[in-house]
């Protein structure tokens, strides 16, 4: 079997495509190939800028992050038949764990199909549901990766980046010491002494019980201090 007849026949059976018509299925794979890793192979790194939807053919792949210190956290194992996105949702490595096959399919071919096949509404609701899962993922790592401070600041940061500051600059936050918490994975008195120092740091402007009113700039670079 040449290579695009095995590529249109795997894309056939993939459950993930199904609901493709044959069409479609035509146009994918005549744009797809198949890339095969040993064990152990790294698919691509974090740093990578990867451009394709990945469908494991055989075999397996580990998605991980690693910290700068070496340590490993692993997001998913998938196996044949499973699929994970070209845009960065996980970032971080992709290495197989055994012997592996995978049908790498353009990011413009792939992203072509699923939208002419949807609405625009549909296609804006699976955008943004990308969105929040790439969100989640990095909630993820700053929990395995970062210290508690680290995890403060960049709360309070992503806050700030989500509205519109009334100054340059400045954002001015609707949360309480316990939202924070909640947010950052601790306690309410930790985030009341990392607060403490924030505000030292001139920060953190001002705050009372309606908000905070915070320096975006001094905290990204108090976050560069800390990285």
């Amino acid at each position: 079997m040449n290579s695009v007849a095995e590529i249109n026949y795997q894309l056939r059976i993939l459950p993930c495509l199904s609901g493709l018509g044959d069409e479609d299925l035509i146009v994918l794979g005549q744009k797809a190939s198949l890339k095969r890793i040993a064990k152990n192979d790294v698919l691509f790194k974090e740093s990578d800028e990867i451009k394709f939807f990945f469908i494991i053919r055989e075999g397996a792949i580990k998605l991980f992050k690693t910290s700068k210190d070496g340590r490993e956290l692993i997001i998913k194992m998938l196996k044949e038949g499973d699929y994970f996105c070209c845009a960065p949702l996980l970032t971080g490595g992709r290495s197989g764990v055994e012997n592996t096959t995978v049908v790498a399919i353009p990011e413009e071919n792939f992203k072509e199909v699923i939208e002419n096949g949807m609405s625009e509404t549909g296609f804006k609701i699976l955008k943004g549901l990308c969105r929040r899962i790439k969100y989640l993922s990095g909630i993820i790592e700053d929990i395995t990766f970062k210290d508690v401070e680290q995890r403060v600041a960049l709360v309070l940061l992503r806050l700030a980046e989500e509205r519109q500051p009334e100054e340059d600059g400045i954002a001015y936050l609707s949360v309480t010491h316990h939202d924070i918490a909640s947010m950052a994975g601790t306690v309410r008195e930790v985030v009341s002494r990392t607060m403490s120092r924030l505000k030292k740091e001139k920060v953190i402007m001002e705050s009372t019980i309606r908000g905070l009113k915070i320096d975006k700039e001094k905290l990204k670079s108090f976050l560069t201090t800390k990285q």
